[in-house]
């Protein structure tokens, strides 16, 4: 492991050349982050496109405590001091015209589901400003919302530490936790907004984020066998050693089933079952006729459309690589 060092810095590039050398194991755990958290934000509003609306307004709370530091460069953005923060600033309002850009969710869409949350108490009206803000006041009790972030948090220090490994900087796990924790607004903000990217770009494509969710569930195996089996896999390799895998392989471990997608995403067996065929008609998965499980598509035909297309791939690394870039330059800033 390498020393600390003042003067070093990772850029964005750095770290999107890592993602592409070691792409099987450390886009594996990337996957498996991203499936923890868009299940966790299922689970907790049955839908992502609501939920995707809670990370806007969520996200503008967070700039406007990390702006406290304007006016005080100890201003204490972590954690900890969270509620307090919340508590004390001017809630920042939203506006659906400004949802529909930074989600490309469409606008009668939009104004339906906030109707919803508002009426959940999961967002608040500024009749002021026709503007909408985030209130988990309403709806989490702080140690319930403790319990949101430690396993959001834990979640994303384990990815984050995947890559500070390969990069051979010496700082374990729990410093990289810690680390977010005590920077919570100012990490938060990043991270959220790196998400709204992530997710805007796959709803222009999909048309609905919950497609995505089920997708990861069928490209998580696929590249964990790949690990396991076939070890180091570049990006410019990937395609190649998907092609390679046999049916046999495929059905036995590639696979997966409707009831077992449901289970672990919390969406219901039926709505997963349609929204399985529709990914099957888009040429993103195929359907074992004997077992009927799914998979990823394999044929040389439809590997183009796809998670693993090198364009959604390469979208994927450059929005992470810019977050991962800048939580490892602020840790290792802090740490010296």
């Amino acid at each position: 492991m390498l020393p600390l060092q003042k003067n070093y810095h990772s850029s964005p590039n750095d770290v999107s050349e890592l993602l592409k050398i070691h792409y099987s194991s450390l886009m594996s755990a990337f996957y498996e982050s991203q499936s923890l958290f868009l299940c966790n934000i299922y689970k907790r509003h049955h839908n992502i496109e609501a939920a995707n609306i809670i990370l806007c307004c969520a996200r503008e709370t967070h700039l406007e405590i990390i702006r406290q530091r304007e006016q005080d460069l100890n201003f204490n953005v972590s954690l900890e001091n969270f509620w307090k923060n919340f508590s004390i600033i001017d809630k920042p309002s939203i506006k659906i015209s400004s949802v529909v850009k930074i989600t490309g969710i469409p606008k009668e869409t939009v104004r339906r589901k906030i109707k919803n949350l508002l009426d959940k108490g999961y967002l608040a009206e500024n009749k002021k400003s026709k503007g909408y803000y985030w209130n988990p006041l309403a709806k989490w009790k702080k140690n319930e919302y403790y319990k949101i972030i430690d396993y959001d948090t834990k979640n994303l220090s384990k990815f984050i530490h995947k890559i500070i490994n390969h990069l051979q900087i010496n700082l374990d796990a729990k410093v990289v936790e810690n680390e977010i924790r005590s920077q919570f607004s100012f990490y938060w903000y990043h991270y959220l907004s790196c998400q709204l990217n992530w997710l805007k770009s796959w709803q222009l494509k999909l048309k609905d984020n919950d497609l995505l969710l089920i997708a990861l569930q069928t490209t998580i195996p696929t590249l964990q066998y790949i690990v396991k089996n076939k070890g180091k896999i570049k990006l410019d390799d990937i395609f190649k050693t998907i092609g390679k895998i046999n049916e046999k392989d495929k059905s036995q471990i590639c696979s997966v089933s409707a009831t077992s997608i449901s289970e672990i995403t919390g969406i219901p067996r039926a709505t997963c079952m349609r929204k399985l065929d529709k990914l099957v008609n888009l040429e993103f998965l195929v359907r074992e006729k004997k077992t009927k499980r799914y998979s990823i598509h394999q044929a040389s035909d439809g590997r183009a459309k796809g998670i693993l297309f090198r364009e959604n791939v390469s979208f994927t690394i450059k929005y992470f690589s810019e977050y991962v870039a800048i939580i490892i330059n602020s840790l290792i800033h802090n740490r010296l």
